[in-house]
């Protein structure tokens, strides 16, 4: 029987030391992404590198929290808003943006050097209503492995401060008829959540999430944001990659004077639009577009 909590792998010392994942790690990984659409990275990045984001761009989500133009995900009860990145030198880590292990397993899916096409945030606040369950995106996608979100929460994180619910294994027949045509927001049929619930593969929040947890998620799985009950905000990055072949012009921002570091990442085909130093990041940006072109 699948199992109803996510597949989490701790990496080793000697794998950690290397960055390159063992193979019966990484086969531990591909089979729980063709099974669930989910896997879990235990320890994949470094904790000090978030402790620094997250002494950022927690005081910046509360700024944003204030603003009317801030985006709303799924209305203002859920409490939880869109938020970009530091796009300063000193708080972009490689390990964060194009982590060499979660590369090494979407490589496996996909074939060499995925695109790097996304990176954002959404911060939890406290807050109690949940949003519906859900997909990302809304269009004729391709019946394969075409697209993973890879997660990264700042903190320890358990559904007390609101880990995100996914329905595993829902991605695996999952097109855009799943979705209810009178709702604007993407949200999937109650009648197919309520076939998914009888089988035993309804919606399931990790337990816990330690620090330095990379979560990596087929962008066609179900999933729904949860209420943070705790007075902590709880930022969550996401970066998206897509498979060479993927036609898309969606690119990620960078500052400029980064742009010989980034171009020596191994393993990813990083597609930036370059930034001056004092960019206006926290404006955020919504016109992003994942569809695949013609």
């Amino acid at each position: 029987m699948a199992s109803t909590q996510p597949t989490l792998i701790t990496l080793t010392e000697p794998e950690l030391a290397t960055s390159k994942i063992s193979s019966h790690n990484l086969q531990a990984a591909l089979e729980a992404l063709h099974r669930d659409g989910l896997v879990v990275l235990s320890n994949a990045v470094s904790p000090s590198n978030l402790d620094k984001l997250n002494s950022r761009m927690v005081p910046e989500a509360k700024t944003l929290y204030v603003r009317s133009s801030t985006h709303r995900n799924f209305g203002a009860k859920t409490g939880n808003i869109q938020q970009e990145p530091v796009l300063e030198k000193d708080f972009v880590f490689q390990d964060v943006v194009a982590n060499p292990f979660a590369l090494q397993v979407v490589e496996c899916m996909f074939g060499p050097r995925p695109a790097l096409r996304f990176y954002s945030a959404n911060t939890a606040f406290r807050a109690e209503d949940r949003q519906p369950v859900h997909v990302d995106v809304n269009f004729d996608f391709p019946q394969i492995p075409w697209g993973y979100a890879i997660n990264i929460n700042l903190v320890e994180t358990t559904p007390e401060n609101g880990a995100t619910e996914v329905w595993l294994g829902s991605h695996t027949d999952t097109t855009k008829d799943v979705l209810d045509p009178q709702f604007a927001h993407k949200q999937v049929k109650e009648d197919l959540l309520e076939q998914r619930r009888k089988i035993g593969r309804g919606g399931v929040q990790p337990e816990r999430l330690p620090k330095g947890s990379l979560i990596i998620r087929d962008m066609r799985l179900w999933h729904a944001g949860m209420p943070n009950r705790t007075d902590e905000p709880r930022v969550m990055l996401v970066t998206i990659l897509f498979p060479h072949w993927y036609r898309s012009e969606q690119k990620i921002m960078l500052p400029r004077s980064l742009e010989g570091t980034v171009k020596g990442w191994e393993g990813v085909d990083a597609q930036v639009e370059w930034v001056e130093e004092g960019y206006d990041y926290l404006q955020g940006r919504h016109d992003h577009d994942f569809s695949l072109q013609p």
